[in-house]
């Protein structure tokens, strides 16, 4: 299953009326894209973590791991147990481009990392556009893509607002690499929001 944002709701607060139930307690998984200014998100969430515009409202942020410039191998050895988290997001894969490694050598990363926070719901995002290594970034994700769709997890996109075509939209970046500063992450986390609040129709990986 997809789930662009740019077929979400106007409103980063749209699925409120579905939320009023019980919070979904969400966990995250990734690198810098997540850490948050301090580049370690143990150091909690701060103006440049896109959790921080998510959370609240019907989401429960649980914890998670993520550090700037980590691989998903890095991850899956980092991550720890969390009890009862209705849905992981996952944002890996920058890094593993950065440094050369394949889809197939990752892919074992992506599972350890879902056996571990063993969720309801699996969300796995597209990594956003990648200057330095455009074109090998386009090949991860395609890739990364058909593995989401093998193991019946969840394939996301966070990014619309985002990108021009195969590269950021103008503003949205100054480096290449990253959002450009807390507009851009407030931007990607009401993204995000609307994204989670909605997989809450999402069949449980668990079967409960």
């Amino acid at each position: 299953m997809i789930v662009p944002a740019s077929e979400a709701t106007d409103s980063p607060r749209a699925a409120e009326s579905d939320a009023r139930v019980a919070p979904l307690r969400v966990a995250v998984v990734g690198d810098s894209l997540s850490a948050g200014r301090s580049r370690f998100l143990g150091n909690g969430l701060d103006d440049e973590a896109w959790m921080a515009y998510a959370d609240g409202d019907g989401i429960e942020y649980v914890g998670g791991w993520a550090r700037s410039g980590a691989t998903p191998d890095e991850m899956a050895e980092a991550v720890q147990p969390i009890d009862a988290v209705d849905v992981l997001v996952v944002l890996a894969g920058t890094n593993a481009v950065r440094t050369g490694r394949t889809m197939a050598q990752e892919t074992a990363a992506y599972e350890r990392i879902v056996e571990v926070i063993r969720p309801k719901r699996v969300l796995v995002s597209s990594i956003p556009p990648y200057r330095a290594h455009a074109a090998a970034a386009l090949v991860y994700g395609k890739e990364l893509r058909n593995v989401v769709a093998e193991r019946g997890w969840t394939w996301v996109d966070p990014w619309a607002a985002a990108r021009d075509g195969d590269d950021w939209a103008p503003g949205f970046s100054t480096d290449g690499t990253h959002p450009a500063g807390p507009e851009q992450y407030r931007i990607l986390g009401e993204s995000f929001r609307r994204i989670i609040l909605e997989s809450r129709t999402l069949p449980s990986a668990l079967g409960a």
